[in-house]
């Protein structure tokens, strides 16, 4: 009996994924995946009609299966794309999502307009690395990077190393003031703060499943309205942020007029909350 084509195989494992509620393009980038090439790569393979060899057929399969009990599709492939980088994830360590892309432009969008000399951006909470690697590649500031998770950061130390070996990256807390000295952070010193940090109220439960059930939860909750580090990075950045220099943090669309009257109260002006691209208010920012 001849064995399926490729796209009838993409096809049935499509539809058994949106059957079960995963919609998008998650079979095609498993099988991919599986075939260890590009989904240009795999489009020319199902145009021929081709077949999978065995070993590729049992890893999209076991894949497919993996996917349909909600393990995230990055932990699967080991893989998260993020701008213009692929991070290296796992457990442990918070998936980046496209929406923090938005915390990137913010930061970018001020260190163009700042004046040339020493620029020093600090990212909280750096988990993979995704916010610290993207502004270090794409502007000419110097990256300190901070996380405070043992797992979160082996992952960070991995996805520096290979893609911003140039940014510094600490473990432990960002409030220990000794370390942050140690490589150049001190009081008015920073060009920009920024963090994508957990925000979820204690008592929410995330409606995504592969968030509450592979996302560590250090990630995601922050006190009885999902602002207690935030309260605390806003408190830091009015210390180290230099006198025009940024504050930019990502929170849920309900939170941006909690944290503009934070940032309001702690002496920085023009707070204002940028939305995503589907339109939810993501991150707000302000200058000191």
């Amino acid at each position: 009996m001849a064995q399926p084509a490729v796209g009838e195989i993409i096809r049935d494992a499509r539809a058994r994924l949106s059957h079960a509620g995963i919609d998008g393009p998650d079979a095609e980038l498993l099988a991919a995946w599986a075939l260890g090439g590009s989904l240009g790569e795999l489009r020319i393979a199902m145009a021929m009609g081709r077949v999978f060899e065995p070993d590729a057929l049992a890893r999209f399969r076991q894949a497919v299966a993996r996917r349909l009990a909600r393990e995230p599709l990055q932990h699967i492939t080991g893989l998260a794309p993020f701008r213009h980088i692929e991070l290296a994830v796992g457990p442990g360590v918070f998936t980046p999502r496209p929406e923090t892309e938005l915390l990137v432009d913010v930061a970018l969008d001020h260190l163009r307009r700042m004046r040339s000399g020493t620029k020093r951006v600090l990212d909280v909470g750096t988990g993979s690395g995704a916010v610290a690697i993207s502004i270090a590649r794409e502007s000419d500031a110097r990256v300190i990077a901070v996380e405070a998770s043992p797992a979160a950061f082996t992952w960070a130390r991995q996805n520096i190393q290979a893609l911003a070996p140039q940014t510094v990256l600490l473990h432990g807390d960002a409030r220990d003031r000794a370390a942050l000295a140690a490589v150049g952070v001190e009081p008015g010193s920073l060009a920009a703060l920024v963090s994508n940090p957990p925000y979820v109220p204690h008592a929410a439960v995330p409606a995504d499943h592969e968030v509450r059930g592979h996302d560590p939860a250090a990630a995601l909750y922050s006190g009885a309205d999902g602002l207690d580090l935030v309260r605390e990075l806003v408190a830091l950045a009015a210390e180290l942020v230099e006198p025009g220099g940024l504050v930019a943090l990502e929170h849920t669309e309900e939170q941006g007029a909690s944290v503009r009257q934070l940032l309001d109260a702690s002496g920085f002006s023009g707070s204002r909350t940028h939305a995503d691209l589907s339109g939810r208010d993501r991150v707000t920012a302000a200058i000191r």
